[in-house]
């Protein structure tokens, strides 16, 4: 199964981070551009178990996607997984760890493509393309979001 791993320095607590992460809401504040937010079910923070539900538009095309919490670790670690979404597998760490000058970032996500859409080089396309691409732009979004919120 394909991993994407991406880590940043953040100018924030481990505890900010894992704050502003634990609320699906703030996804519309680092959203690459080009993706509308067009609907989110959630509660304000992360509860072991609970689902959210998030509408986007990305062009044409529209993704609804059903996620759950399955790990919440007060402020390390949050685990969420995509109950139905557009992958076959989707499991996504967020890892908040104190670093000098603020707390190091790391997202973890282990995918895995529906077989119509997969193949090794789709697999690829999205492990080196896509979410590196998605991952620089919420990062950078995130950096700015909490530097403004300081």
């Amino acid at each position: 199964m394909p991993i994407f791993t991406s880590s940043t320095l953040v100018a924030a607590t481990p505890e900010a981070l894992f704050r502003f992460h634990e609320n699906p809401h703030n996804l519309r504040a680092i959203s690459p551009p080009g993706l509308r937010i067009l609907h989110i079910q959630a509660g304000e923070q992360a509860v072991p178990g609970e689902e959210f539900t998030i509408a986007v538009r990305q062009g044409p095309i529209t993704l609804h996607w059903v996620g759950r919490w399955e790990t919440v670790v007060d402020p390390g670690l949050l685990i969420d997984t995509g109950v139905q979404c557009p992958f076959a597998h989707w499991r996504h760490h967020h890892i908040f760890e104190p670093h000098a000058g603020g707390a190091l970032l790391t997202d973890r996500v282990e995918f895995r493509l529906p077989w119509f859409r997969g193949g090794a080089i789709a697999d690829r396309i999205v492990q080196h393309v896509v979410l590196p691409r998605m991952f620089a732009l919420r990062h950078a979004a995130t950096r700015h979001y909490l530097a403004r919120a300081a």
